[in-house]
């Protein structure tokens, strides 16, 4: 969704993305220039721009933030000072994944198995099988038996340990599996992103306020709930919101640049930037990460 921007449509409403190994280091330019189109309202602006409606509105005078005409040029405040941070709502915090609160995979049971083998397998603990499958016996599983497991990571050879360590990270990976899937993204790019963003942690924020496993900046989050997925309900805090926003949102980056690298670095810097200042030197930085991370999420 690596300190994006706010004016990163990742970072921007289309600009998502958080928390990133690298510093952000701001253009000289603290505004960029939009050439208002038919059918947009400020409200879509600010989301392809991560940032709100009103930085807009005071940037520009507008007395009436529901008239603005077609050929209108607005100044839009896209990045906001080194080291300085996006306003959090009070009391908005994105939520720790909980084991077993998130969908999880499957597991059905073989000649030889006991919950230790099938926990090494897929590199949880057997007591967590155990607990999601209200299993009091760990003696007593029978072939061909299905049992709810928080990750299936036994089809990926090359999580990082820190993934399998951790059963809070494990628990979402059948969400990007899922989400990837329905959003016809590569299941390993979103991953990769969602390492590079956050290391697989809903409970990161980054110092521009962007939250959770796709560091989703708050006007982007608005924009892809409503516009993207046509459901404003959805909210950033919740692990599995902000896994089907980052996907929906990559996914409709992936279909607007029509290149994976582009898509990418607009992630991380945001669309709107990448096209009118092509990359940044970090984001070089942060596209090569991706691509190197894509080999750690890859299905045998």
């Amino acid at each position: 969704m690596r300190v994006h921007s706010l004016l990163s449509p990742k970072f921007i409403a289309p600009a998502i993305i958080g928390a990133s190994l690298f510093a952000w280091a701001s253009p000289a330019s603290a505004h960029e220039s939009h050439t208002v189109v038919p059918g947009e309202t400020l409200g879509h602006i600010a989301g392809k721009y991560g940032v709100t409606v009103s930085q807009i509105v005071d940037e520009n005078g507008i007395t009436n933030p529901n008239r603005i005409r077609v050929g209108q040029v607005l100044s839009i405040p896209t990045h906001t000072a080194a080291g300085a941070s996006a306003p959090v709502a009070s009391g908005e915090k994105p939520k720790p994944v909980v084991p077993g609160s998130l969908p999880a995979g499957s597991y059905t049971v073989v000649s030889g198995d006991s919950l230790s083998r099938i926990g090494a397998k897929l590199g949880v603990s057997w007591q967590e099988i155990a607990r999601q499958n209200n299993i009091a016996s760990p003696y007593r599983i029978r072939v061909g038996q299905v049992l709810k497991v928080p990750g299936s990571a036994a089809d990926y050879p090359n999580l990082p340990q820190r993934i399998l360590d951790d059963p809070a990270r494990l628990a979402i990976l059948p969400s990007l599996e899922k989400w990837a899937a329905h959003y016809g993204v590569p299941t390993d790019l979103l991953m990769a992103i969602a390492w590079q963003e956050s290391g697989w942690r809903n409970d990161q924020i980054s110092s521009a306020g962007a939250f959770g496993i796709g560091q989703i900046m708050p006007a982007t989050g608005e924009w892809i709930a409503s516009a993207l997925i046509g459901d404003p309900s959805l909210t950033r805090v919740e692990p599995e919101d902000n896994i089907q926003m980052s996907a929906a949102y990559l996914g409709w980056l992936l279909r607007e640049m029509g290149d994976v690298n582009q898509s990418i670095a607009s992630y991380y810097q945001g669309q709107g930037s990448v096209r009118a200042n092509g990359w940044y030197s970090s984001t070089h930085s942060y596209v090569a990460n991706v691509n190197n991370h894509r080999a750690m999420f890859q299905k045998k």
